[in-house]
């Protein structure tokens, strides 16, 4: 999958006294609806007035959940495709929360068919984890977003999880920030020191700890959710993403679980995505609990801006082929040793790094050979040290 490119400045601009709104579609200013998207919409129905333009609240197995102006719509989506300008290209398209749409409503006894989904311009997205093996295929999580509040609980904070965290969403092309839930569960421990592990951990990203009990520390977010702005929360179950979306909404929106005492978690309670109209004019969508966080291929470039610091240093050495163990000249060591930059993230950089490199693999067979040749060569040497150490033995 393609990395979608950050979102214009005017893509995100709420609608304003001077759109033209063709057919009447006010209702989804509520919805987010920007000057963009309205412009889009205004062209595609003055060639097809009978399409109706909406926006993917829910998607619940084979049909689609979409707020339109006057009513809303449970659509089938089998021929969807993205509305590219050039008509005669067909890309088939999937659906997902908050995706601007264009329904063709069905005569008769026939259903209504989502037709159209405009070019995204945001996709957050992960590789598919199944019983902690990597799937083949990617999971949608939501598209046109503006900003995603990557939750964790700050009585379980992880470092690593983080990191994965934040390098999705700079590939998503949305804007990630860190929020610090259940500081009120916090015993002896102080915020601040928990914010500054973040802060090392997504070095650039702004950070907050915030209570959805108390209401500590939320009133700076709200300034992500404004007019024209979507945000998407994700994290994993129990981080308190439901109350911290009751807070936000103003009222009991979504059901909370019950605090576990053994490590003062939540239980699951959000089973699907959706899409929520904020009091204050953006939108914000709601997600399960994700257990696992897997990047999808051709993430180098979110890669790079996560380990940012790491990527500084990188072609700087003597040799041109340093591998970083110790040789003469090593930039990345040197930084190392003078402490300006942590062993632990170069790790994380690399582990990642291979990940990906394992995952373009899978469609290049060129790489795949490389790999596999890579593979055989180290279960070779795994096998001579194994017979090595039983002679020993005897």
């Amino acid at each position: 999958m393609n990395n979608i490119s950050p979102n214009d400045d005017q893509e995100t601009q709420p609608i304003t006294s001077n759109t033209q709104l063709s057919g009447d579609i006010s209702n989804l200013v509520q919805y987010g609806l920007t000057d963009a998207v309205a412009e889009q919409f205004n062209t595609i129905t003055a060639k097809d007035p009978a399409l109706i333009p909406g926006r993917v609240a829910r998607v619940d197995g084979i049909s689609t959940f979409v707020h339109a102006n006057s009513t809303d719509y449970r659509a089938v989506s089998t021929f969807a495709r993205i509305a590219h300008d050039d008509e005669n290209e067909v890309e088939p398209a999937q659906p997902t929360v908050g995706d601007w749409v264009l329904i063709r409503p069905g005569e008769d006894l026939d259903p209504d068919e989502l037709e159209l989904v405009l070019p995204r311009t945001s996709l957050l997205a992960r590789k598919r984890v199944q019983r902690g093996k990597l799937e083949g295929d990617e999971q949608v999580l939501a598209a046109n977003i503006t900003t995603v509040f990557i939750t964790q609980a700050a009585t379980y904070f992880n470092t690593n999880r983080l990191e994965r965290e934040v390098a999705l969403v700079w590939g998503s092309g949305a804007i990630p920030v860190v929020v610090l839930s259940k500081t009120d569960l916090l015993d002896e421990l102080d915020p601040a020191t928990v914010v500054e592990q973040a802060q090392l951990a997504a070095p650039g990203v702004e950070v907050f700890a915030v209570s959805g009990i108390t209401g500590d520390g939320t009133d700076p977010l709200r300034r992500y959710t404004e007019a024209g702005t979507t945000v998407v929360l994700i994290g994993a179950s129990g981080v308190g993403k439901s109350t911290l979306v009751n807070l936000l909404m103003g009222h009991e929106a979504m059901d909370t679980g019950e605090i576990r005492e053994s490590d003062s978690r939540g239980r699951h309670t959000t089973v699907t995505r959706q899409l929520l109209p904020l009091p204050n004019g953006g939108v914000l969508i709601d997600t399960p609990g994700i257990r696992s966080i897997a990047l999808v291929s051709g993430s180098e470039d979110a890669l790079a801006k996560t380990f940012s610091e790491v990527e500084e240093y990188m072609g700087k050495c003597r040799f041109r082929d340093c591998q970083h163990s110790g040789e003469p000249g090593c930039a990345i060591g040197e930084a190392i040793a003078s402490g300006d930059l942590s062993r632990a993230r170069l790790d994380s950089y690399r582990r990642m790094g291979r990940e990906l490199q394992h995952e373009e693999s899978k469609h290049d067979p060129t790489v795949k050979t490389e790999h596999e040749r890579l593979m055989r060569v180290l279960a070779k040497g795994r096998r001579q040290k194994t017979r090595a150490s039983k002679r020993k033995k005897s």
